[in-house]
């Protein structure tokens, strides 16, 4: 009797040893997987941050640069218009100095 209970625990024992050791291999790999993930997408975020801030200096460093250049060309302009009114006076006094000599 007592080498019949002892066979009987023996046997339990190894039928229930698998419910208690379950193989979670397929739960390691597809945590590890996701937690690779994880990194990837914080890494591709932080590159993505990092191009932005970049490409937004540039940005405002190309439109400071516009600014000058807007501002360069309306005083062109206002330049222009100053010699134009000039090279207009000059050639009209140039014209009756034509004249006058052509009179006498």
């Amino acid at each position: 009797m007592r080498l019949q209970s002892v066979l009987v625990l023996l046997l339990a024992a190894t039928l229930s040893q698998p419910a208690f050791s379950r193989n979670i291999s397929n739960e390691q790999a597809e945590a590890a997987s996701a937690r690779d993930a994880v990194g990837d997408a914080m890494s591709k975020l932080s590159d993505l941050e990092q191009k932005i801030k970049s490409q937004e200096a540039l940005v405002a460093r190309e439109q400071e640069r516009l600014k000058q250049y807007q501002s360069e060309k309306a005083q062109t302009e206002k330049d222009l218009e100053n010699k134009k009114m000039i090279f207009e006076q000059k050639s009209k006094v140039l014209d009756d100095a034509w004249k006058q000599r052509n009179d006498y």
